[in-house]
């Protein structure tokens, strides 16, 4: 429809269909004029773990799955070059450089790649001997189910990603494509995965309380109850989620310059990185078409009077901004 100009603005593609898109009609564009063309958007994508299902409910076989997804490879393949990996929980705005700094310089960020052999030590340790393909452990083949949306090829492609990687280092890992109610309305909120595609520590773009306070203590509710807001759907609780949680309370009321937030952030985050409740993966991308045929005025990063999300409460400050293309 874009390349035939029966469409204005698409939602979230791939960059080889966006390439395609332009072939065929010049008139296409997207943020940025030229490669990776996408704006980032402020939710960065993770790995949810179920963490009252074994044998995940063990934080060293979360840690050593975090270890041996190549967050590299992600942005490689599946987003085509188009993000970059993530090092935190947060988006990698400017406005969260002093956070994000903090959490990396205490040790807590996570590798752009991975490191596979540390991953399958921590596997071991639990009692697991690879077996041909798989781990097996009292006749059990370790295996897992990432539950994803269907409705874009960038969240099945990621996972397919993940699955290989995990398949590689000797867990059985399956895609489980799902359409996108059923995803949002019962496999997230009810918590009825194992493991899932999304980006639930969304929120902060300048103070990290809004995406950390979303795992605290104060929103587990049992496997089967809908978690508010969807808010810790991974059923995260326990000593470290306690100080976890105190810490996070605590900033909530704090002022946003304090300067011992920082800090406490990283305070924080390091029973995060020792408990990964979820796996941080990479950051946001989207790539959005826009048709310049019978309008303009597309936001773009030359024009850069709000961002292209379109289907966000601010679409109607896009609309107003259009002029009939002469």
């Amino acid at each position: 429809l874009m390349a035939t100009n029966q469409l204005d603005a698409a939602q979230n593609l791939s960059v080889g269909t966006v390439e395609a898109i332009r072939a065929q009609n010049p008139n296409a564009m997207a943020w940025y004029a030229d490669y990776p063309y996408a704006v980032a958007d402020p939710c960065a994508r993770q790995l949810e773990i179920n963490t009252t299902v074994a044998p995940w409910d063990n934080a060293d076989m979360r840690r050593a799955v975090a270890h041996i997804i190549d967050r590299t490879q992600i942005v490689n393949i599946a987003a085509e070059g188009a993000t970059t990996p993530s090092a935190t929980m947060f988006a990698q705005y400017g406005s969260m450089a002093p956070f994000i700094d903090a959490v990396v310089e205490a040790g807590y960020g996570l590798s752009p790649t991975a490191d596979v052999e540390a991953g399958q030590a921590l596997i071991e340790a639990q009692g697991w001997t690879r077996n041909g393909d798989y781990y097996e452990k009292d006749g059990e083949t370790l295996a897992v189910e990432i539950h994803v949306n269907s409705a874009s090829t960038e969240y099945t492609r990621t996972i397919d990603m993940v699955v290989e990687q995990l398949q590689r280092a000797g867990i059985d890992a399956r895609a489980v494509p799902v359409e996108n109610g059923v995803f949002w309305g019962e496999v997230l909120p009810f918590g009825q995965y194992e493991m899932s595609y999304s980006w639930l520590s969304c929120g902060s773009v300048n103070e990290p309380w809004a995406s950390m306070g979303r795992y605290t203590l104060a929103d587990v509710v049992p496997v089967g109850e809908r978690s508010p807001g969807f808010n810790n759907t991974a059923r995260w609780d326990g000593e470290a989620a306690e100080a976890y949680s105190a810490i996070v309370d605590e900033m909530e009321a704090m002022a946003l310059g304090d300067p011992a937030i920082p800090g406490m952030v990283a305070e924080a985050y390091g029973h995060l990185a020792a408990e990964m409740p979820f796996i941080p993966l990479v950051q946001s991308f989207k790539l959005l078409p826009l048709n310049t045929t019978y309008w303009e005025g597309w936001p773009t990063n030359e024009n850069y009077y709000n961002h292209p999300f379109h289907w966000w409460n601010s679409g109607h400050q896009i609309i107003h901004n259009l002029t009939r293309a002469e």
